[in-house]
């Protein structure tokens, strides 16, 4: 086994080298540049680490065979990570996803946004969906053809803020959270229920705590951000591509993602916190509507993973946390003077034209998005800066 691993990390080393001549040959672009030196780094430290390993006295001892197979595991995840997400994103980089990023890039300076900005790909074969470590997001390979998804991104971008910012977006939420369960299964027994609801509730608070708060405060900063825009998506989202019902998962049930439901009272939770609380009642009226179309009904003990007291308090840290962070909000005016175009009210002003008439709409968002395009400039030619 100890040659084996001897083996094992000669070749991480080699294929480390082999990864690390890919990235040196991307040509070189701004929008590029700390992408290509974060991924450079990280191959570069498994490649050094693969080597400090293999030249440590102690390595082949029977006793630390063991973690030291540990450190290759870890090591090799490492250079994984780094091939399947960073350098597919560097190397493919054309003109939709160098579009994409420029719209974001003009978002986030419009925003006042803290962070570097992220790499925008547009070919997922899975939605939006991020890796918040390498700040790199990648969308549907079309969508750089309509405004009304874009507030999909504003959650993906929600995901890089609670990874460097996420003390700031909770407060003191974990505290609340583990105060209404600890509240709740003292009333398991006083109340005489039935002691499995004991393990129920720790079942939800790790729920809680390990996936779901990973979705709802992106979805919230989101609406910060871009107000009922993000609402009225989170309805086409569900109306076309979630695959769950809204209630799911409920108490009990495990979920990577809360119930729909949930996270659609998180967003009028932070409507009614930005002063938007009209948006929220058109969209709660719409949903409603969606509900009962779709023969969903809420099934019983939902309301207990899901209390609004948690809800609302959790839209009020968010929101106090992107004002801390200097983040401006849908509630908030442009710069004086203003941009020509301003994203965020962009995406407000394609839904409400969509809203207002689904048919002039696909008259106007063609036009309105090509012309953003032009605005926004074309691709440099490598190597510009």
């Amino acid at each position: 086994m100890e040659e084996f691993l001897r083996g094992l990390l000669c070749d991480l080393v080699r294929h480390c080298d082999v990864l690390k001549g890919r990235i040196t040959t991307i040509p070189d672009q701004l929008d590029l540049r700390s992408h290509l030196l974060a991924a450079y780094q990280v191959v570069e430290a498994v490649r050094r680490d693969a080597v400090q390993l293999l030249a440590d006295p102690s390595f082949g001892s029977a006793t630390l065979l063991r973690n030291h197979l540990q450190l290759y595991k870890r090591a090799q995840e490492r250079a994984l990570f780094a091939e399947s997400f960073a350098l597919p994103f560097l190397e493919r980089y054309g003109q939709r996803d160098y579009r994409l990023t420029r719209l974001c890039r003009r978002l986030l300076d419009q925003v006042h946004w803290p962070l570097g900005p992220p790499l925008v790909a547009a070919f997922s074969s899975q939605y939006y969906w991020t890796k918040p470590e390498f700040n790199i997001i990648c969308v549907p390979a079309a969508e750089e053809a309509s405004l009304l998804g874009l507030p999909d991104l504003i959650h993906e971008l929600g995901h890089v803020l609670q990874l460097h910012c996420g003390v700031a977006l909770l407060g003191t939420f974990l505290q609340e959270l583990l105060g209404y369960v600890a509240q709740e299964q003292q009333r398991v027994a006083a109340q005489q229920r039935p002691p499995e609801y004991l393990a129920l509730y720790n079942h939800l608070l790790g729920q809680w705590a390990g996936n779901w708060l990973l979705e709802f405060v992106p979805d919230m900063v989101a609406t910060y951000l871009v107000g009922p825009a993000f609402g009225w998506q989170h309805l086409r989202l569900c109306s076309g591509h979630s695959q769950q019902d809204a209630y799911h998962p409920s108490l009990g049930e495990s979920g990577t993602h809360p119930a729909d439901e949930a996270r659609l009272r998180g967003i009028l939770a932070v409507l009614d916190q930005v002063g938007a609380a009209d948006s929220g009642v058109r969209i709660k009226e719409l949903w409603e509507r969606y509900l009962a179309v779709s023969g969903q009904t809420k099934p019983a003990d939902y309301d207990l993973c899901y209390p609004d007291t948690l809800i609302t308090s959790l839209a009020r840290h968010v929101v106090a946390g992107c004002r801390a962070l200097g983040l401006r909000g849908i509630d908030q005016a442009p710069s004086n003077p203003p941009p020509a175009v301003d994203i965020p009210l962009l995406l407000c002003e394609a839904w409400e034209r969509f809203l207002a008439d689904p048919r002039a709409y696909l008259e106007w968002g063609p036009k309105r998005i090509e012309a953003l395009w032009q605005e926004l400039g074309a691709a440099p030619a490598a190597g510009a800066a």
